[in-house]
């Protein structure tokens, strides 16, 4: 209803800047939610992600910038179909988190915690990184929403490359901390985020 009210009474440019700023507020909110709820012990300021990294702040920065300097109204098709990506990619995350429960980090685990189960309900029996899945096409769908082109691509390489080395890493991590679980998960499981090879995980950590 919020969404159709500002199409019918205001100008696109201002809907769009005004689900961006919605959208944004809603991500940081929910990271930090999902900490307290099911990670309470590591919950602080950085749950909310804002600090992420300085990559983090100038693309976001970037993202604004070409917002207010491009000549164009966004189209509304390009917002609606933004704001799909960003719903859909947001809900995936948090229920991932949700199913992951206290085996979620937003930090790599080096070093396997006692108390750590490989998840593998749920969206999990589906998805490899279905958290990942979620934010990579969040992040796309919120360029979509300003309809941003040069960030639009600039998200997709940023999103993917950061991905595309993360992932990997994590894999040969689980594989050390369930060499007798984890390749058979990611035979029976997929990755949706495109160009990332779906490869059984390297040999367990010496």
């Amino acid at each position: 209803l919020f969404v159709v009210l500002l199409f019918q009474h205001t100008t696109n440019r201002t809907v769009c800047w005004s689900l961006y700023a919605l959208i944004l507020c809603t991500f940081h909110a929910l990271e930090f939610v999902s900490t307290a709820l099911y990670k309470s012990n590591d919950l602080s300021y950085d749950s909310f992600l804002l600090n992420h990294s300085k990559a983090y702040h100038i693309a976001m920065a970037s993202s604004v910038l070409e917002y207010f300097v491009e000549p164009f109204d966004p189209p509304k098709w390009c917002t609606a179909a933004g704001l799909l990506l960003v719903v859909a990619g947001q809900s995936l995350r948090f229920v991932a988190m949700a199913t992951a429960r206290e085996n979620f980090a937003h930090r790599i685990m080096v070093y396997r915690e006692k108390e750590h189960r490989l998840v593998t309900h749920g969206v999990y029996s589906v998805l490899r990184h279905p958290a990942y899945t979620g934010w990579f096409w969040w992040s796309i769908g919120t360029q979509l929403v300003l309809a941003n082109p040069i960030c639009f691509f600039g998200y997709f390489w940023a999103s993917w490359a950061f991905f595309h080395d993360r992932i990997p890493f994590e894999e040969h991590t689980l594989a050390a901390f369930y060499p007798d679980q984890y390749p058979d998960y990611v035979k029976r499981t997929w990755l949706a985020i495109p160009f990332i090879p779906h490869t059984t995980p390297p040999s367990p950590i010496a």
